[in-house]
């Protein structure tokens, strides 16, 4: 069909769904009849001068063009290309030698042809316009036939059995599709059946003695067991065990690679669990198969130490000459933290001069890098179908990048691009079935390997083994009964993650130990009277504003009666409890002596704070006396001492002055900007640095960026950060304001991501990464509703949340008796 459309002197159009080979069935037309075909990936950023230098370049060499994806570009520009490819067809017709277009006059050979390839209805995707359609002849495409060609690929990889082997991987793949749940990130197209019959040819290399039936069972079951949720597992190797009766696979031999990455584990401060090290040798499995992969999942998923944890194993693997592995060069870019343009590169709109963008030149670098170092570019940002489109060439066969300068990069073989997301429900199906996937769970990990690496690391050197095993109790007491009565029975401001709760304990216990940490004049810890009744508390005190820190006031006062139950034992140990409900299969482990203090009688125990010194606690109001205020005083600045204005300024001192992120979520009028700013201005005397700004809807990412810039000094080359010696803490208010974009990303708060995770981001006038030190975030915000949006639990994880609630009468009394004595 190709070819009839090449004698009618038209263009050919394959279309069909992702998959189907458009791309490479015209590559294959151009090798058999020896014709050079290039390759371009087509982007929204196309404009016409870019095509016609494209057009231009064709007619005077006489070459092909497959322009992939053709129906991402604008309609305004696809309607002036019609003209374009039309002026060309008429002159190659009328079997002209010289030609005119767009005014240059040009030697025509009548060997070029343009093809387009074409995803009907996709997101992000424009209808060709009448003019342009009439001017290609379309070639639908069908799925081809599975079986066929996995049998004709196996036969040449040196398979035997060939046929029934196909006829089981096929099967394999119809009935995955039928039984198991449906996922975004899932695919069984041509693509995942291609990546098994590659690890089969280099399972049958490595090892042509086995029988061919096994090979066959670990090659479906390595490229395909890493992307599936946990209960999807035990339905996937059911198929699998009906295909392949009484096959049974050897265990793998990791022993070198699992023993590097337990030492790189212990040298991260990790504690290594058995589904971390399978998910990393997963993930080990997927980059020697896939060129493209993604790592997604929810927070605390451990998807950043995964690879970290790996590419430091590969390095240690290197230094020992084994596995004949290489170590790892890592680019980190948040893709969303940026402009499309300052991501690929764009032209200047005024001289039409190029520009570079961050990507671009990453690939470039690790491209022509000659050291046999593996390059590894990691996206960390959300996926969604217009920025990662333009990738489509590089992540199939093709490798190529192609730039609106009309610049093609070659990925080299050492490279692997890496995308690291939350989930794919805004990504197109051409996305997916391009990568290799890689699944994670947080509820998998759990927040148990958190609070061991912490106990084991993070404490004070002065703690007792004792004590350590005490916090150890109470964390395994407390901690699984309050988060599920939290789930179940209270409301929150913000919804939160089930192991975040956990890790902001941890954070705030920390940040409340400093009688642990100090020393008198001669330099030995200072000893408390009660060191264990006083852990208790303080832990007691922990969980309060960590767990129970998230909810509503009518909530609270249920928190606070549960746990009063919990804390005197009367809380029914088994499973089967029905008051209060706690969901199924939760058993309280109580330890062998409940807690060591007296609990405050009166009131909730969010009105007390514990003072270390007494060993006592103490209501938050003790010591603050009747209030005067000055007669001096404009109206707007008056601000009554309250219960309110006690506790949340004391806990956001002792969080900031520990070098933790602190946000503040509440309904306006609540005072969270005041609380804020007045406890800042007092900070701002000593030796910190304050920069502060608000988010509105229309906000974007490179305001902030040149905000929080502006403020920093250069410390050396690369390092930003405050003036020496002080601490910056920059405060945002209306965290959760900016616009969300069509598929969902709010780049303000992407930056903020970026800077958060991997210390810093790029500068956009010469693409490098700067670095910025010694800085930490407090910030405010309402509740998500009316132009307020919910933002990504990926930034949410690194905040310790704290409600602020409408006020209680008493304290409504307090606020207007002394306004009305003013």
């Amino acid at each position: 069909t190709l070819m009839g459309a090449l004698h009618l002197n038209l263009g050919g159009a394959p279309e069909g769904p992702a998959g189907t080979g458009k791309t490479e069935t015209t590559k294959d037309l151009a090798k058999a009849i020896a014709m050079q075909c290039v390759v371009f990936n087509c982007s929204d950023g196309l404009d016409y001068l870019a095509m016609g230098k494209f057009f231009k370049g064709l007619a005077s060499s006489g070459a092909w063009a497959c322009f992939d994806e053709f129906n991402r570009i604008d309609l305004e520009v696809l309607s002036v290309i019609a003209q374009q490819i039309l002026t060309m067809q008429r002159a190659k017709a009328a079997g002209l030698k010289i030609f005119d277009f767009e005014g240059t006059r040009l030697a025509l050979r009548p060997t070029f042809s343009v093809f387009i390839t074409m995803n009907p209805g996709y997101a992000g995707r424009s209808e060709l316009p009448d003019n342009l359609k009439a001017l290609f002849r379309s070639v639908a495409m069908m799925v081809p036939d599975y079986a066929l060609i996995s049998e004709i690929m196996l036969y040449s990889s040196g398979y035997l059995k060939a046929r029934d082997l196909a006829r089981k991987l096929v099967a394999t793949y119809r009935l995955c599709s039928e039984q198991l749940s449906s996922q975004s990130h899932y695919d069984y197209g041509m693509r995942a059946v291609i990546s098994v019959l590659r690890a089969a040819a280099a399972n049958k290399q490595k090892d042509s003695a086995t029988d061919e039936q096994v090979l066959m069972l670990r090659s479906i079951k390595d490229v395909n067991a890493p992307k599936f949720l946990a209960p999807d597992i035990p339905l996937f190797n059911g198929i699998l065990s009906d295909l392949f009766p009484g096959v049974q696979l050897p265990p793998p031999d990791y022993a070198q690679l699992t023993s590097a990455l337990e030492s790189a584990g212990a040298a991260a401060q990790l504690v290594v669990t058995p589904v971390f090290l399978e998910k990393a040798q997963q993930l080990y499995e997927m980059i020697l198969v896939r060129h493209g992969l993604m790592i997604v999942g929810y927070s605390y998923g451990a998807k950043t130490s995964i690879y970290k944890c790996l590419a430091a194993a590969l390095g240690n693997l290197e230094s020992c000459n084994l596995m004949s592995e290489h170590k790892v060069q890592v680019r980190i870019i948040n893709p969303k933290s940026i402009t499309m343009g300052q991501l690929y590169g764009q032209f200047d709109p005024v001289s039409h001069e190029w520009h570079d963008g961050v990507l671009a030149r990453a690939f470039r670098e690790a491209a022509v890098d000659t050291r046999p170092d593996r390059q590894w570019l990691l996206f960390d940002g959300p996926v969604d179908a217009v920025w990662i489109e333009n990738m489509n060439t590089v992540l199939d066969d093709n490798k190529k990048l192609c730039l609106n300068s009309g610049e093609i990069i070659q990925m080299s073989a050492s490279m692997n691009l890496i995308f690291e997301v939350q989930d794919l429900a805004v990504a197109s199906p051409a996305t997916v079935s391009r990568c290799g996937m890689v699944y994670v769970e947080p509820s998998q990990v759990g927040w148990r390997p958190l609070a061991q690496s912490w106990l084991t690391h993070k404490l004070p050197a002065s703690m007792t083994p004792d004590q350590r095993q005490r916090l150890h109790e109470l964390l395994e007491w407390l901690v699984d009964p309050c988060i599920a009565f939290l789930r179940k029975n209270c409301k929150e401001l913000v919804g939160t993650a089930d192991i975040s709760l956990p890790v902001s304990l941890m954070h705030l216990l920390c940040s409340l130990l400093d009688d642990w940490r100090a020393v008198n004049a001669a330099k030995t810890p200072v000893k408390l009277e009660n060191p264990t009744s006083c852990l208790d508390a303080l832990f007691l005190f922990s969980l309060v504003w960590s767990v129970g820190a998230t909810c509503d006031r009518p909530s609270a006062a249920k928190f606070d009666a549960f746990l009063r139950q919990l804390l005197s034992g009367k809380v029914q140990a088994a499973a089967e409890r029905t008051d209060p409900d706690l969901g199924p299969g939760l058993v309280i482990r109580y330890p062998k002596e409940l807690l060591s203090s007296q609990l405050p009688e009166d009131g909730a125990l969010y009105d007390y704070s514990f003072d270390t010194a007494s060993c006592a606690w103490r209501h938050w109001m003790v010591g603050s006396t009747a209030v005067s205020i000055p007669e001096s005083l404009s109206y707007n600045e008056i601000v009554v001492p309250t219960i309110d204005t006690v506790r949340y300024s004391w806990l956001m001192q002792t969080l900031v002055s520990h070098n933790k992120h602190l946000l503040f979520v509440g309904p306006t009028g609540t005072g969270k900007t005041n609380y804020i700013k007045n406890n800042l201005d007092q900070l701002g005397t000593g030796s910190y640095h304050i920069i502060s700004t608000a988010f509105s809807a229309q906000t974007s990412a490179n305001q902030v960026q040149d905000i929080i810039d502006a403020k920093l000094d250069k410390r050396r080359k690369g390092v930003y950060g405050p003036p020496l010696g002080n601490a910056a803490v920059v405060f945002v208010d209306d965290l959760n304001m900016p616009a969300q974009e069509v598929y969902g990303a709010q780049p303000p708060i992407e930056l903020l991501r970026q800077c958060l995770d991997h210390g810093g981001w790029y500068d956009r006038a010469d693409n490098t990464f700067r670095q910025l030190v010694d800085m930490q975030l407090v910030a405010a915000m309402g509740p998500p509703g009316g132009g307020r949006n919910h933002i990504t639990p990926r930034i949410l994880r690194h905040f310790n949340v704290i409600a602020i609630n409408e006020f209680d009468d008493a304290t409504y009394t307090r606020i207007y008796t002394a306004i009305s004595d003013w």
